[in-house]
């Protein structure tokens, strides 16, 4: 397909579309928000949302799919086996508060949606199980390898990524705070 000046346009409309809509629906939450809201702040006629998403529900449909930082996720869990959790874990931790941090509106979002609406929440089941899936494996290799005392990997997988996403919720992760809590993680708080 030939890329046109219209193409382009209509690309960065819908785009813009999109980022109004998270920006509405993690404020206002999805059910406040109307179509006409999306409309009146993105300078766009009523009936034009329309011709780019069939209902509100698609809109939030691809709202999730573009925001959506499970590829990221992914890409920063992918780590091999046989590296250190002392390595490994800091760097994990420091990734995922950044993806946090910088999807504040759409964590918001699914946090908020996910008790209610069935999509958000199976995006939000899909991010958070296949995030412990991958982080409980890694950790399993290093208990294996011995590196780790013998315990249940996803209770500890479970803990730093809510602890993570608790600390941006409530908008107080001091600087450098992943570290500490790994640190905890790894060595707890027994005098030894």
């Amino acid at each position: 397909m030939t890329r046109t000046a219209r193409t382009d346009q209509a690309d960065r409309r819908r785009s813009e579309l999109l980022d109004v809509a998270l920006r509405l629906f993690a404020e206002k939450g999805f059910t406040s928000t109307t179509i006409a809201d999306i409309a009146a702040m993105s300078g766009t006629a009523h009936g034009l949302v329309y011709h780019y998403f069939r209902s509100k529900d698609e809109l939030l449909l691809a709202v999730l799919e573009r925001n959506s930082f499970l590829p990221a996720l992914r890409q920063l869990l992918a780590v091999g086996p046989d590296q250190p959790a002392t390595e490994v874990l800091p760097r994990i931790a420091k990734g995922f508060s950044a993806m946090v941090s910088e999807r504040a509106d759409f964590m918001s979002l699914v946090l908020r949606e996910s008790q209610t609406n069935a999509d958000v929440a199976a995006a939000m089941g899909q991010l958070i199980g296949e995030g412990l899936e991958l982080l409980t494996g890694y950790l399993g290799d290093r208990i294996e390898a011995g590196e780790l005392r013998p315990h249940d990997p996803s209770i500890t997988a479970r803990a730093l990524f809510q602890a993570i996403v608790a600390g941006h919720l409530n908008r107080i992760p001091a600087p450098g705070f992943e570290v500490g809590l790994v640190d905890v993680i790894l060595n707890g708080v027994l005098a030894r």
